[in-house]
């Protein structure tokens, strides 16, 4: 009878895959595609998985009970042991909403859903994911999905006498198909989706099925023995170079993806013995730990010193990740072996998820001691409500068609005169200040806004066409509001400006960084020629609004490469390493904004004013994220209410010179 025999170069294959994932969460930019390795996980756990289960059903000693009892053993101690290291680190340092968040990644990640989850949150390569300790866990869900459902599928098949093959072969056209389909519009979605990601993990299982199909291949010729090393050296290259030439900025999974799968598929395939595997092997058989243990060794990294560390402090983690997967590996993966462990093992997961729920019902559970320098500057952060019900019915009333615009918001629309607020979610943070400063002159004031949609008619932006032609609609709704209401005498614009043209800086600001930042990429769309040909259509049809006699562009603010809340210590940070950097050079400010700047000052409509937000944060060499122990703003982009109050201060002789 068959039996599943240990593979050297399974391990050494695990070995590299977790060796390009480290490399690419740590430095990034010497491996921008090492992100690769998890989808070479994927199709080794498939054929694993596969051949366990097959070669276990061919012998008829396969039990189900059994099969998931030592996926358990398998996974949750490692698991565990690293949530509960997460959560007792997080009490320690993090902030009540990083906590809170983290709360509940460890709820969702304890059941297996925590893909879903991140679906709707930020997505995997931006900055932010560094401030989500458990962000990796998401590959653990969607094996897991595989693991539960896959085995009830196979037996099923069987019953009704059909071959798994058939079934295996569906679903991974269907998922394929699915990745292919939606990688080109969903590229956060089909990222993290288990629909889009079924296909790798069903590759390595039609693998298995194959194999243990095929004639006995232990009698290997010299002439097959050659085969199987270019079989490998080719799967091999292929990972590599996948791992090289990839990056962040193409479109993944996607067509890409099958690269990788091939490669992994090759080197299963060759099943090749060789004598040395360069320290791969001993890597693989920590790799599992190491996955675990390397991100949140990173991210904590990130989140305690409020930037990106330096090279050695990345080493560092590295090298501690390195030796707490050891002890994992040595220590705590031991109880695999352990069959009595399988229930308490479930039940210290299901009590570890309910203190998630605990943390995340809890908002983070301010109250700890070690959060109380934090609290009082803590509501300086929050941003305002995104909308209110008298927006939502005057809006309404308005529009012939019910409209969903993602910042609503009104005040005092009794008067006869308004000032509307239009663009996207800086637009949003300007309303506290506007509206107050609008009221003490007489007007009300109306926020028209969107999210990642600036009111620039024909500038195209979205993640894909659907949200293109949404964006579309909501611009003209909200030219149509203030079209049709002859109260609205000021419009003030502001968007996010030159980020819908070069996205965001990476790392810290300086000149290489900002000079990195400017470059366009090849046939964009997005260039400062749409921005401003948008601008001008947007200009053009207010202009022909009699009602409106003043429109006010509010260039973009400074951005920052910290997070305002990092000039707050982190707590015991006994070696002072927490960043206490409250400015920006201005310098690097302006040649960031230089064309977008130049192109504004190119403006020319009667009604059209700039409102130039250089003077009010910055002096002759910065630009301040504070201004008298008070926080200017709310993330690294967007007005505090303190930040919108003091801007609109700064402004309202300009808006409101008339009244």
């Amino acid at each position: 009878m068959q039996h599943i025999k240990y593979r050297e170069d399974i391990d050494a294959l695990r070995g590299l895959a977790v060796l390009l994932v480290v490399i690419y969460h740590a430095f990034p930019e010497t491996l921008p595609g090492g992100f690769i390795g998890v989808d070479v996980f994927f199709v080794i756990s498939g054929y694993l998985i596969t051949s366990i289960m097959l070669l276990s059903i061919n012998r008829g000693d396969f039990s189900l009970k059994d099969f998931y009892a030592r996926r358990i053993r398998r996974l949750f101690p490692a698991l565990i042991t690293v949530l509960l290291f997460t959560l007792g680190l997080g009490w320690l340092v993090l902030f009540p909403e990083e906590y809170q968040q983290l709360g509940s990644h460890v709820a969702n990640s304890v059941i297996f859903i925590l893909n879903f989850k991140l679906i709707n949150e930020v997505g995997y390569f931006d900055v932010e994911s560094h401030y989500k300790p458990l962000l990796h866990l998401w590959t653990l869900s969607v094996e897991e999905q595989y693991y539960l459902l896959w085995p009830l599928i196979i037996l099923l098949f069987l019953k009704i006498n059909k071959h798994p093959g058939y079934l295996l072969g569906f679903l991974f056209i269907a998922s394929l198909s699915a990745n292919l389909y939606f990688s080109q519009g969903y590229t956060q979605e089909t990222y993290y989706h288990t629909l889009t990601r079924f296909w790798q993990l069903a590759a390595g299982s039609l693998l298995a099925v194959w194999l243990i199909n095929q004639q006995d291949l232990k009698s290997r010729g010299e002439q097959q023995y050659f085969s199987d090393k270019v079989t490998m050296l080719g799967g091999v290259i292929l990972i590599i170079l996948s791992a090289i030439f990839i990056d962040s900025q193409m479109i993944y999974p996607g067509y890409l993806a099958i690269l990788p799968v091939v490669g992994a598929v090759m080197i299963i395939v060759a099943n090749s013995r060789l004598k040395q595997y360069a320290g791969l092997v001993k890597l693989g058989l920590i790799s599992y730990p190491l996955y675990l243990w390397h991100w949140v060794f990173i991210s904590f990294l990130y989140i305690y010193l409020g930037r990106k560390p330096e090279t050695l402090a990345l080493v560092v983690a590295v090298l501690l990740s390195l030796f707490f997967a050891y002890l994992t590996y040595k220590y705590i993966e031991q109880l695999r072996y352990q069959k009595r462990a399988t229930p308490y093992l479930i039940g210290i997961l299901v009590i570890i998820g309910l203190v998630g729920v605990y943390v995340e019902h809890k908002k983070g559970l301010p109250d700890r001691h070690s959060m109380e320098s934090f609290i009082e500057a803590n509501t300086q952060f929050k941003r305002t409500t995104a909308k209110d019900e008298h927006c939502v019915d005057y809006t309404n009333e308005a529009l012939a068609d019910q409209q969903a615009f993602d910042y609503c918001r009104a005040s005092a629309l009794e008067k006869n005169k308004l000032v509307a607020i239009i663009g996207d979610s800086h637009a949003h943070v300007l309303f506290s200040g506007i509206s107050s400063l609008a009221n003490t002159h007489g007007y009300g004031a109306i926020l028209l806004a969107n999210s990642s949609c600036p009111t620039l008619q024909g500038f195209e932006w979205g993640r894909n066409d659907n949200e293109v032609e949404v964006c579309k609609v909501k611009i003209e709704q909200i030219l149509t509001i203030i079209e049709k209401d002859p109260r609205v005498e000021k419009v003030i614009m502001a968007t996010r400006g030159p980020v819908y043209i070069h996205g965001e800086v990476e790392g810290l600001f300086t000149k290489q960084s900002v000079d990195n930042s400017l470059a366009l990429v090849k046939d964009q769309k997005q260039t400062y020629e749409t921005y401003f040909d948008g601008f001008k259509n947007t200009m053009s049809r207010i202009e022909k609004m009699g009602h409106v006699k003043d429109v006010f562009y509010k260039l973009e603010n400074p951005e920052l490469d910290f997070l305002p809340k990092e000039v707050i210590p982190r707590p015991y940070d006994y070696f002072d390493i927490s960043t206490n950097r409250s400015f920006m050079d201005k310098a690097l400010y302006l040649k960031r904004m230089s064309v977008y700047r130049d192109y504004a000052s190119l403006l020319k409509f009667p009604k059209l004013k700039l409102l130039d937000p250089v003077d009010a944060l910055c002096d002759k060499n910065s630009c301040y994220s504070n201004m008298d122990n008070k926080f200017l703003y709310a993330d690294d982009d967007h007005f505090s209410v303190y930040g919108s109050y003091f801007v609109s201060k700064f402004f309202e002789k300009q808006i409101f010179r008339n009244q």
